[in-house]
């Protein structure tokens, strides 16, 4: 019996279309991003629970909270970028809706507002003597500031009404609040890349990653406070 050989004209049955480089890593990269969602954690920081989470921890740290919401946005970078636009929204609407509140709790009960947001825990005498000095001296540009100087905005939130206007303070919040949110979540995820290049970190070696830098962080933090 003899073998017929493959027909010389026209497109062979074994070939296949030429696949770019950059397609390919963009498949990679999106297969990655889908694997993530797919996971347990990955369904819910990714989805609207993580979003509702978002605006819940901006809420809660501009008012009486004290772990500041970066912890969980930076977390979200790791899994996604792409997706991070609404949990930064949300954070942002969730701080500034905390910030309001505050904001006229000290303006009709100052006494009782700054009572108990001195209670809040690792807060100090010195940041509200800070914050004064820093709204008399560059009025609301100081709520620009505190994220250099590790001050609470919630201690802004609660002295503002002595400065100034409502609606300023709040306007002024949503860049005073987003620049840094932005800059860490972009560091995040850096680092993350870095990491899955270099080291083939997977997601479970990134988030355990993540919890130890944050815990060593408020270690230090926490620590400085308590020492002066």
């Amino acid at each position: 019996m003899k073998l017929e050989s493959w027909p010389s004209n026209g497109p062979s049955a074994l070939e296949f279309p030429p696949v770019s480089i950059a397609a390919s890593h963009q498949g990679t990269q999106t297969s990655k991003i889908d694997g993530a969602a797919s996971s347990g954690l990955g369904r819910f920081l990714l989805g609207s629970g993580g979003v509702r989470l978002s605006f819940a921890w901006g809420f809660a740290e501009a008012t009486l909270f004290f772990i500041v919401p970066d912890v969980w946005l930076s977390l979200v970078a790791i899994f996604s970028v792409r997706r991070l636009w609404r949990h930064l929204a949300a954070t942002i609407a969730g701080a500034v809706a905390g910030g309001a509140l505050i904001f006229l709790w000290a303006q009709t009960n100052p006494n009782f507002a700054l009572a108990v947001v001195r209670k809040v825990p690792f807060v100090t005498e010195q940041m509200f003597v800070h914050v004064d000095v820093s709204f008399q001296t560059r009025g609301i540009a100081a709520v620009y500031l505190g994220p250099l100087t590790g001050t609470p905005y919630k201690i802004y939130a609660v002295a503002a009404p002595r400065f100034v206007p409502f609606a300023s303070f709040l306007f002024a919040t949503i860049p005073a609040r987003g620049w840094r949110f932005v800059l860490i979540c972009l560091f995040s995820a850096a680092c993350a890349a870095v990491l899955r290049k270099y080291r083939k970190a997977s997601l479970r070696e990134l988030t355990r990653w993540h919890g130890l830098a944050w815990t060593a962080f408020y270690i230090f933090y926490w620590t400085r406070m308590v020492t002066g």
